[in-house]
């Protein structure tokens, strides 16, 4: 288990699937993925089976409130290049109860630390689409510009900008 101040991040657990695939199907969270289409169960079965439980380039973690243990999100750590030592992150804050609380900076300061410390790291980077207001929350932490994919990602009737940030080890503050 990662403790963060608000947050705890364990191992993903069978049981949270089916809560995990209803949160990523909402159609609100579902147009920041880069997985357009509503997951099935058997999708999401499959995603368990061979990512999380067996892809050697990623780890994922369930987020929970540290006071009551309740499930409230994802994050993890995406095609991880053990050679040049960078990974992509990904996260989101499923239940809205606990949205702009704190708890999704939290747990990304978290999983970062963990990236950096215990993976051995060097950098962290993210793809975020320029409509999610979740990238000034990236930047807020330390997260720098790398570079603009024009027009890259097409979602509720326009093409949108894909914004790449990264964060450097050296970079990192607790």
């Amino acid at each position: 288990m990662l403790r963060g101040k608000k947050i705890h991040l364990t191992s993903v657990e069978r049981e949270s699937l089916e809560q995990m695939r209803n949160w990523r199907n909402q159609p609100e969270m579902r147009k920041y993925f880069r997985e357009y289409r509503e997951i099935s169960k058997d999708m999401q079965e499959n995603w368990y089976t061979k990512r999380v439980q067996s892809d050697r380039e990623q780890v994922n973690f369930e987020i929970h409130e540290n006071n009551t243990g309740a499930l409230i999100g994802h994050c993890g750590l995406y095609y991880i290049d053990w050679l040049h030592r960078h990974a992509e992150f990904g996260i989101y804050v499923g239940d809205k109860t606990y949205r702009s609380g704190g708890y999704g900076s939290d747990a990304l300061r978290t999983l970062i630390k963990y990236g950096f410390n215990d993976l051995n790291l060097n950098k962290i980077w993210c793809e975020v689409y320029t409509n999610n207001d979740a990238l000034e929350v990236y930047k807020h932490l330390g997260f720098q510009h790398e570079g603009v994919l024009r027009q890259h990602y097409y979602n509720e009737g326009k093409y949108w900008d894909s914004t790449m940030l990264s964060m450097l080890k050296s970079e990192f503050c607790v």
